[in-house]
């Protein structure tokens, strides 16, 4: 083996919305340790990061683009089937990224699911603005993505960690980072808190509707990932020490879910990095 070649990895990136912020943190620990990223696997968050990543952006350099942004600059009406239309992020995205795949600087797969056949759909190819929309079109709240004839939404509900998916790009070794919410998180069907606390802050926090409609989703995802995981292990698996009260919504918890992001992966690549080093 050549000692003085970087160590090539192949990395996968899930989803989890603002908890997804952590694979920020990773990157920077993979840059800190001369680590090289030769193919990426997302899910949502992940696809977006990931791709950004691709096109050459530095763990830094993503960092200062999402700190610098108001998510409410995001949201925009929906035309169908979602509380939130895509256009936002798409021009938010356009600005830094290439349009096609074919045009990032190592490859790219994203998860997505077809809602008509209730099927898996990876996308790798062509339109990558309309791949990273479609993968990140949380059923329910953003509106799916009309891509290619098939209407699609958010991978994770079938495939939010796609290790099987980075298999087929590469033969390195592979990191995968899971930040999905915990499924045992509790949710509050009471209001305790006192009537001055109420009076001064009358909404709190996310609507209980919408509470159920996010653990409706989480719960089936985490057997779902342990299955997936169990057929096709990576050879490190990061799980940053995210607080289970971090929501997908939590955008100004940034700097939290990066420096969770550096933290743990610091600590598991120091832990394998011979192992990793080994299988190049």
């Amino acid at each position: 083996m050549n000692t003085d070649a970087r160590t090539k990895i192949g990395l996968v990136l899930g989803s989890g919305g603002a908890r997804g912020y952590a694979h920020i943190g990773v990157l920077r620990a993979l840059e800190k340790r001369g680590f090289e990223v030769t193919a990426i696997a997302g899910c949502s968050i992940g696809g977006i990061i990931g791709a950004l990543h691709a096109a050459g952006y530095s763990a830094q350099r993503i960092h200062e683009m999402w700190k610098g942004l108001d998510p409410l600059k995001l949201i925009d009406r929906s035309t169908m089937g979602g509380l939130i239309g895509g256009r936002g992020i798409t021009r938010h995205l356009e600005q830094h990224l290439p349009r096609t795949f074919e045009e990032l600087k190592i490859p790219v797969a994203v998860t997505s699911v077809d809602v008509q056949r209730g099927k898996l759909v990876v996308l790798r190819s062509g339109d990558l603005l309309r791949a990273l929309r479609a993968t990140s079109a949380l059923a329910g709240l953003f509106a799916p993505e009309l891509h290619e004839g098939r209407i699609l939404v958010d991978g994770g509900i079938l495939n939010g960690l796609p290790v099987d998916v980075i298999r087929t790009l590469t033969r390195a070794p592979v990191v995968a980072v899971d930040t999905a919410p915990p499924a045992d998180r509790e949710i509050a069907f009471t209001d305790d808190r006192t009537t001055w606390e109420k009076i001064r802050h009358p909404i709190r926090g996310r609507p209980l509707v919408f509470e159920m409609l996010m653990k409706a989703i989480e719960i089936p995802q985490a057997p779902l990932t342990s299955i997936r995981l169990s057929l096709n292990p990576p050879e490190v698996l990061i799980r940053p020490a995210l607080d289970p009260d971090l929501k997908l919504e939590d955008y100004k918890r940034l700097d939290e879910a990066v420096e969770a992001g550096f933290e743990a992966a610091d600590a598991k690549l120091a832990e394998h990095e011979e192992v990793l080093r080994a299988n190049q």
